[in-house]
């Protein structure tokens, strides 16, 4: 299997598609990378990824250039004959799909990044990028689209034939981007910037160019307190016309606006912001608020296409019309002299990335339409090659993995105490579990994309107290935003002095302890699949504890051989239902 992507520049290749291309080196095939060369390609040929340079492709508008770069594209793929192209970005993404076809590639799939006409945008720009994208769509095997609103878009208006179109939505790394997890880290990262506690810091992330509504921002920097600073992040774009010029530069920087170019550390400088703003004029379904949104900042953008996707108005950011100064420093001071308004938001931001904006689920999403398509075409080779999404495989969990365990967790046991105490918190019991001698944590994969795990323990009492002693104080940290309220810190402590006994409960001391399956994976029998498994590990009587009112998770235990045993009430209020599993039975 030999896949070549294709992007207008290298910082494309690295930051929107690179997670896709070792997916598939993980899954054994050949990824190529096919773009302008830049700064990138070191990096991206470090991984395994061989890079093909295209010296015509620029992001400006240039007919000559964009011909010149077609024509070397036809030849790239003569000579390297790939089994699938995937194209992105406008230019590349029309050229691409019709010379891929020509070519004779087997498979063309194209994915929409955000169409390069909004709704609002005039009429006869509308008119000219839909018909261009209604033709070079009509050369490729699938369209994945980004947002919702363009998917509608191009169902309503049949840009795209429907049979070939699917959302796919966008996902960043989530085990990456974080809130700070403790005050110390985000101290250390703000005195790097020359940040003091009182003042408020505001990130502006993307290419210095105006449709990232950076002039707008720098026109909004007057009107706020003199403690807010304003850092906007990212690197020139010279082939734009839009590009930010010297002199406006200049000007906000002599007003107070920090540039700090590009970074590649922008995971920790979102740990040390106070919020978020992104004035696009135009998305198509934004990274970096996302990483944001994962990173636990409010988020100011633009009602626009894309941001609508990430912000939802007044629950985790705030959304203001385009091209406004005023009310985008009305938004950003409303949220920097509210300190509880900017905790709650960056709370409702985590819970919607890890619903919404996890890239193992996009890039599994990928990996199933390069098959789905292989299959449609009769290309039975190409198609093995992918795997077999429906019969996942089960492996033991690796170390580096905790991370995408307990968001699996977070996600789907989400009513779970646990999991009200966070992602950090539940990394750090996976990380003792996998180390723990008489743990058991298998993994369930599709091809190369974890897609569930299942976890035990042969004597629940014994793992919890080696996990105080060795992790009590870290755990405490991770939980401690958590455990303000009254109710969370009186579930804690009736979790801490639970025990068998007290219940004059005579259950197995072994215990599965949780399992999770991703939504697109249910209803397969993979849950039942980690349950058997896992009980064949364990070699004696298990028990397993669940919320008397989750009948279906109740049926799916009964279904791997487990019997109700009795009710308990580990939190006030609430009962749950033990089940236990013998092997002699």
């Amino acid at each position: 299997m030999k896949v070549a992507h294709l992007t207008t520049v290298d910082l494309s290749l690295r930051y929107l598609v690179f997670p896709q291309m070792l997916a598939v080196l993980d899954a054994g095939g050949e990824a190529l990378g096919i773009s302008s060369p830049g700064p990138w390609v070191d990096e991206i040929e470090a991984a395994g990824i061989r890079h093909i340079p295209l010296h015509s492709s620029t992001r400006g508008m240039a007919l000559t250039d964009d011909l010149r770069a077609a024509v070397e594209l036809w030849r790239v793929l003569r000579r390297e004959k790939p089994d699938i192209l995937h194209t992105h970005n406008p230019k590349p993404g029309f050229y691409g799909r019709i010379i891929g076809r020509l070519s004779g590639t087997p498979v063309v799939i194209n994915t929409v990044h955000g169409l390069y006409a909004s709704p609002d945008s005039p009429a006869g720009k509308r008119a000219l990028v839909y018909l261009l994208e209604a033709l070079a769509a009509r050369f490729s095997d699938a369209e994945l689209v980004q947002s919702s609103e363009d998917l509608a878009l191009i169902k309503k208006w049949r840009i795209a034939p429907r049979s070939r179109v699917d959302l796919l939505g966008n996902g960043i790394d989530l085990s990456k981007f974080r809130p700070p997890v403790e005050d110390a880290e985000r101290e250390q990262i703000r005195a790097g910037l020359g940040l003091d506690p009182n003042q408020i810091a505001v990130g502006a992330v993307g290419r210095l160019v105006a449709e990232k509504g950076f002039p707008e921002l720098f026109e909004a920097v007057p009107q706020l307190p003199e403690n807010y600073v304003i850092f906007a992040i990212g690197p020139d774009d010279a082939d734009k016309a839009d590009a930010l010029g010297p002199a406006l530069i200049e000007q906000a920087r002599a007003g107070g606006v920090r540039f700090l170019g590009m970074r590649t550390d922008i995971d920790l400088i979102y740990r040390a912001l106070d919020l978020f703003v992104l004035p696009s004029h135009r998305e198509g379904f934004p990274r970096a608020a996302m990483e944001a949104a994962a990173s636990g900042l409010p988020v100011v953008a633009t009602d626009i296409r894309g941001c609508r996707e990430v912000v939802e108005a007044d629950v985790n950011g705030i959304l203001v019309p385009v091209r406004n100064p005023q009310r985008l420093a009305e938004a950003i001071e409303r949220l920097g002299s509210d300190p509880e308004l900017r905790h709650k938001m960056g709370a409702a931001g985590i819970d919607r990335a890890r619903l919404l904006f996890d890239e193992t689920v996009v890039v599994a999403r990928v990996l199933s339409t390069y098959r789905e398509v292989a299959v449609r075409k009769g290309l039975g080779e190409l198609a093995s090659s992918l795997g077999d999404r429906g019969a996942p495989t089960l492996r033991p969990a690796l170390p580096h993995e905790t991370r995408l365990i307990a968001q699996m967790h977070s996600d789907s046991i989400a009513t779970g105490f646990l999991s009200t105490l966070g992602v950090g918190f539940i990394d750090l019991i996976y990380q003792s579990l996998i180390a723990w001698p008489d743990a058991v944590v298998l993994m369930a994969e599709a091809g190369s994309v974890p897609v569930g795990f299942v976890a035990g323990v042969k004597d629940t009492a014994e793992f919890y107290k080696h996990f105080l002693r060795r992790r009590g104080l870290s755990a405490g940290w991770a939980a401690l935003p958590r455990l303000w309220r009254p109710s969370q810190a009186r579930k804690a402590w009736e979790t801490l002095k639970y025990n068998d006994e007290e219940e004059g409960v005579d259950t197995p001391s072994a215990e599965l302890l949780a399992m999770a399956v991703r939504p697109e994976f249910r209803g397969q029998g993979l849950g039942t699949d980690l349950g058997v498994a896992l009980l064949k590990e364990m070699e004696a009587p298990v028990k397993v504890v669940v919320g008397s009112d989750n009948l279906g998770a109740i049926r799916a235990y009964e279904r791997m051989g487990f019997k109700r045993f009795s009710t308990i009430e580990v939190h006030r209020g609430a009962t749950s239902a033990v089940l236990t599993w013998d092997p002699v039975r």
